[in-house]
């Protein structure tokens, strides 16, 4: 008579220890901070964040994933020279939708806007919000639908 002993190498299995998990727990918690400021309202306080500026930090809504920085500059060209763009407005928010991206519009008078997106880190919208990034379409529209309203009021 034979007799077989089989060993398994099995985890333990503590009943005790199992753990359930709603969808909600299971998600990412949202919990960003961005700067939230406007040249317009705040003047170069919006500029340089250097400093205690906790009466612009503001707490992102659920629907609010990105931090943003647009950035809106002018400059005039002649048939020789283009002048280095001036600030004109620069805002910092929080963003449910974020599409990063410059566009430029106009001849001789030229408008820059720029936007940057960012989520990596609470306060992540804390830079000048000037690089350049590649063109997109529907940046254009966006920034086109923002910029339209300003150009008429101001011709």
């Amino acid at each position: 008579m034979k007799a077989y002993v089989k060993i398994c190498i099995c985890p333990k299995i503590d009943a005790g220890e199992t753990q359930h998990r709603t969808k909600a727990a299971s998600e990412k918690q949202h919990d960003l901070w961005c700067y939230r400021c406007d040249t317009m309202v705040d003047g170069d306080r919006c500029l340089d964040l250097i400093g205690n500026f906790s009466h612009m930090h503001a707490k992102c809504t659920k629907e609010q994933k990105k931090c943003q920085v647009r950035r809106i500059s002018m400059s005039t060209s002649t048939d020789e020279i283009t002048g280095k763009p001036k600030l004109w407005l620069l805002q910092r928010n929080c963003s449910e939708v974020c599409e990063p991206g410059c566009i430029v519009i106009g001849e001789r008078t030229k408008l820059h806007s720029c936007i940057t997106c960012c989520d990596e880190h609470n306060y992540c919208n804390a830079d000048s919000g000037s690089y350049k990034v590649p063109f997109s379409g529907l940046n254009y529209l966006i920034n086109f639908t923002y910029l339209f309203p300003v150009l008429y009021i101001n011709n």
